[in-house]
């Protein structure tokens, strides 16, 4: 039986959102906290987690080419790495990410329960320009969200190997 972590071709899956997947192709991704989630990922516990596990698996499991953590969500530009002539399925990297983060974050916070929402958003990246809007986008997110006034200063924004 083949392993269903892995993708063979296109495919198109549904579950609250559409999601299309694509060997090869580099995904703009959000994931976020639950609603109703005492976690602000900007603390610097929380968002130092998160930062390290983006960094960690870039080079295994994906290439990371951008990312932010935002207060209720993360942003990243990532392609998954095929090994063995098989790319990972996003939905299972994105999967073993956040359980991994929500139980580093939990241990850290002396708390339980779920962090992050079941489902993320994804998007194929289709072209280069597409991907500079996409960087550009993460980039500026805090900014847009008044958080800081100088993208370059936000602490929680930075590129990887891809990148």
């Amino acid at each position: 039986m083949a392993d269903r972590r892995f993708l063979r071709g296109f495919e198109r899956r549904k579950r609250d959102l559409p999601h299309w997947e694509d060997p090869g192709a580099a995904y703009a991704v959000r994931f976020s906290v639950r609603r109703r989630c005492a976690v602000d990922l900007t603390m610097p516990a929380a968002g130092r987690i998160v930062v390290s596990a983006l960094r960690h698996y870039d080079g295994l499991r994906y290439g990371l080419y951008v990312y932010t953590v935002m207060p209720d969500h993360v942003h990243a530009v990532i392609r998954p790495i095929p090994r063995d002539g098989q790319v990972e399925h996003l939905w299972h990297i994105l999967a073993g990410l956040k359980a991994w983060t929500a139980r580093q974050i939990n241990a850290s916070r002396s708390r339980s329960g779920p962090i992050w929402r079941d489902e993320s958003h994804d998007r194929i990246i289709r072209d280069q320009a597409e991907y500079l809007r996409w960087v550009d986008y993460i980039y500026l997110n805090p900014v847009a969200a008044e958080l800081i006034d100088d993208p370059a200063a936000w602490p929680w924004w930075g590129v990887g190997r891809g990148g």
